[in-house]
């Protein structure tokens, strides 16, 4: 009886999860996101993608230089955190998402608030994109969403 009480508190726990998050998709160039549930776009053009949340903001911009590769990404994520005048930043990581893109972010602050700055390279196409997230500073969840909300971009049909 304990296994089953198990099983749907399981079902039950995977189910909202599940809910919990929300398929976006830029229209201009096809790319999908996973967010959570509670964001509203706010923008939706060829320039910009913006979304915001309960204290979190996301958005993402493309970019057509092909000076950036995957190579030198971490320094021109850099060289952009500078240009944004970020306070600080801190280290820098790579990440690949589910359909392809190289990545590179590095985390920072900017007006008290914790700043995730990605750049996304697909090596086959011309679709480069910047990632900036923004969210409380000391939200420690917010930086494993921020990855996770990284990780799921993607091509959609």
């Amino acid at each position: 009886m304990k296994r089953i009480a198990l099983f749907v508190v399981l079902l039950i726990s995977l189910n909202f999860f599940a809910q919990a998050q929300k398929e976006f998709v830029w229209d201009d160039y096809k790319i999908g996101i996973t967010l959570p549930s509670d964001f509203k776009v706010t923008k939706n053009t060829s320039n910009e993608f913006i979304c915001a949340g309960i204290g979190m903001d996301f958005y993402m911009y493309i970019f057509d230089d092909h000076k950036v590769t995957a190579d030198n990404m971490i320094a021109e994520t850099k060289k952009l955190a500078k240009q944004l005048k970020f306070e600080e930043v801190d280290e820098s990581y790579d990440f690949k998402t589910r359909d392809g893109f190289t990545g590179k972010y590095v985390l920072g602050y900017k007006d008290g608030r914790q700043i995730m700055l990605a750049g996304l390279i697909q090596e086959n196409s011309a679709t480069n994109m910047w990632v900036y997230i923004e969210f409380e500073d000391g939200d420690h969840q917010a930086k494993k969403d921020g990855l996770a909300i990284l990780e799921s971009i993607e091509h959609v049909k």
